[in-house]
This record gives structure tokens, C-alpha cells and sequence, in this order.
């Protein structure tokens, strides 16, 4: 009788201490400390990150539209250098936007309408020659975007300087492409008033729907096939068998490091700046007897070592030393691991996207 008394006070104990022994970090996952203010870091993310990346972006695309209808009125060297200009600073300010879209960005389909590459020249082509194109259709994703411009700017860009009906409608394409994507872009921003902000924020649980569960999803999924793999590793070879030069991004103004820095800058600062770091030194998330976030931080700072052997065209890198490249795509995996597994681990947060070329 005394020995089933005892039972459930030593059942107790032994919950008490079981709860004692998880506070603070350990070598696996940290505890989930209700004490980390989540709905404070999803609004610093809304209004520090997605907003002003949504404003720069708009800003540059409006301005790039403008250069581009000034062109097609007077087609002189100076309004083609202006136009040129206007499209690079764009195309960085885009880097910024790609990794956080989600939303009505998704809906539209904008990453994939301002950035798929490589771009289709020969629809392009056709398009202009035809003088008859809805840019809204799914079959003309790659014949629209960033890339797009990129081959009708720098390659064979003299065919924009010409005169004649042919030339004219170039350049009334190249305006259709600039004010396409500040409309895509706009559309996108809209969603984030005020309120959205709000609901954003608020939504701060801890499940599949919950903001930061699929805000940082998005982001881990950015890194993974945009960054890693579309920027570098299919360009590289890494999933083919040889490398594929014309895969690269920026393939004819040849800036692709400029864009891939910009890419990762946005990416590493997200990380460090922006709370997810700080959530995971709350939770005390150590691996090999290192802080997580110190770990993460320092793989940025390899992989932005490592692509300092690389040259400003990707395409031309692979062709002449493809090395380096896969030096560099070495150290992006890592980085994976490290974001995908560990970081999603110790803030119970499930993939909620198809990963078709393992971790």
C-alpha cells in the first residue's frame, strides 16, 4: 500500500526534473522560449525588409520605364546609356525583393515574370516581328523580365539604335517588358498597407500557416534554388554533366557576380540584422559547442570568400576555370545544412516545399 502511494509523487519527481534539465540551450535543439517577442521581429520584418525592398524596387522600375519610353520617342546614344543605366540599377534592387515574395507575389507569378533565364530569344524574336504579344500568358514567361532586357540591351543592341519600323518596334517592346515589370512589381507591393502589416504580425503562432513559418520558408527556399542553385550550381554543371554556360544569370550585360553579391547581401542581412539570429541565441541553439547563428554567420562569410575567385561573368567563368565555381557552390551547400536542417530544427519549423536534390 505505502509503495503505491509513493508512485505518483516519484512520477512527479521525476517530471519536475526531466522540465529542470531541458532550461537552456543544449547541443540539439534549444527550448522555445514564449519570452522571444515573435510578432515584434515578423513587424520589423514587414516594415524594414519586404516594404523598403517593395519601394526601391518600384522606384528603379518606374524609372527604368521612363528611360524606355524616352528612348522609343528619340532612340539617341545618350537615351540608350540612360536606359542601360536605369536597367542595372533595377536589376540590383530587384536582389533584394526575390527573397522574401510571397502573397499576392506568388499569385502573380513575379519572380517568375522579372526573372526567369535563361530568356527565350527566339519567342522574343518573335514577338517583335510579329508586333502582336500578351505578356500575361504562361508561354510568355521567357520573353519577358530582367533577362529579357538583358539580351535585347547587349546583344546585337545596335538593331535598337536603327531606324525604321523594324527598330521601332524593338524599342516599343523593350517599353512593354520595363512597364510590364513595374506594374508586376507594383501590384505586388500594393498588399502591404498598413493593415496587412498588422495581420502579418499578429499571425506570429507556431504551425504551417504562421508568418514566420512560412516567411522563413520562403527565404531558406530562395537560397536554396535561386541563389544556390540557379545563380551557381546550373550554371556550374552541378546537376548536369558538363557546364552550362548559357544558363548563366545576366548572360549578355555579363554582371552576374554584381547580381549574385546583391542576391547574398540581402540574404546574409535578413539573417543577421533582422531577428532571425537573435531568436536563435534566445533559444541558446549551440552545435558543436558553437552558438548556430555564429556558425550560419561565418558560412556567409566563406561563401563570399570563396566567390572572390570568381570573375564578373559566371558564363565566362565556367568556361575557362569551372573550379572555382564549384568551390563556391560547395560552400552554398554547407550553408544549406546549416539553415535547412539545424536552424529549421531548433525553431520547429517543417519544409513546406519539394526538395528535389537533397541537403
Amino acid at each position: 500500500m505505502q509503495r503505491l502511494l509513493l508512485l505518483p509523487i516519484a512520477i512527479l519527481f521525476l517530471t519536475i526534473a526531466a522540465c529542470d534539465s531541458n532550461n537552456g540551450g543544449t547541443d540539439d535543439d534549444g527550448p522555445m522560449l514564449p519570452s522571444f517577442d515573435r510578432q515584434a521581429m515578423l513587424t520589423g520584418w514587414a516594415n524594414d525588409v519586404i516594404v523598403p525592398a517593395y519601394d526601391e524596387a518600384g522606384a528603379t522600375t518606374e524609372q527604368l520605364t521612363t528611360s524606355a519610353f524616352d528612348f522609343a520617342a528619340a532612340p539617341t546614344a545618350e537615351a540608350f546609356d540612360a536606359l542601360r543605366a536605369d536597367y542595372q540599377a533595377a536589376y540590383l534592387a530587384w536582389q533584394s525583393v526575390s527573397p522574401l515574395l510571397m502573397g499576392r507575389a506568388e499569385e502573380i507569378n513575379l519572380r517568375f515574370r522579372a526573372n526567369t533565364y535563361p530568356t527565350d530569344t527566339e519567342l522574343i524574336e518573335q514577338n517583335i516581328a510579329a508586333d502582336d504579344y500578351n505578356l500575361d500568358l504562361p508561354s510568355q514567361t521567357v520573353a519577358q523580365g530582367f533577362p529579357a532586357l538583358d539580351y535585347l540591351l547587349y546583344a546585337n543592341s545596335g538593331l535598337l539604335l536603327e531606324t525604321g519600323p523594324a527598330a521601332s518596334a524593338r524599342r516599343e517592346y523593350v517599353a512593354a517588358l520595363t512597364s510590364t515589370l513595374r506594374d508586376l512589381i507594383a501590384n505586388a507591393a500594393s498588399e502591404w498597407t498598413d493593415a496587412y502589416v498588422a495581420s502579418y504580425g499578429q499571425n506570429d503562432g507556431n504551425s504551417a500557416t504562421a508568418s514566420v513559418d512560412r516567411t522563413v520558408n520562403d527565404y531558406i527556399f530562395h537560397y536554396e534554388k535561386f541563389l544556390r542553385a540557379g545563380k551557381v550550381g546550373i550554371p556550374a554543371g552541378v546537376f548536369s554533366d558538363m557546364p552550362l554556360a548559357d544558363r548563366a544569370e545576366a548572360l549578355y550585360s555579363g554582371n552576374s557576380k554584381t547580381l549574385f553579391l546583391a542576391s547574398l547581401s540581402a540574404s546574409e542581412t535578413f539573417f543577421n540584422d533582422n531577428g532571425l539570429a537573435d531568436y536563435l541565441d534566445a533559444l541558446n541553439v549551440t552545435r558543436d559547442g558553437e552558438l548556430l547563428s555564429a556558425k550560419i554567420a561565418d558560412q556567409f562569410l566563406a561563401i563570399r570568400s570563396a566567390s572572390a575567385s570568381v570573375s564578373e561573368s559566371f558564363s565566362d567563368q565556367v568556361e575557362s576555370d569551372n573550379v572555382a565555381m564549384l568551390t563556391l557552390y560547395d560552400e552554398m551547400q554547407r550553408l544549406v545544412v546549416l539553415l535547412k536542417v539545424d536552424m529549421l530544427q531548433a525553431l520547429s519549423i517543417n519544409v513546406d516545399y519539394v526538395d528535389a536534390d537533397g541537403d
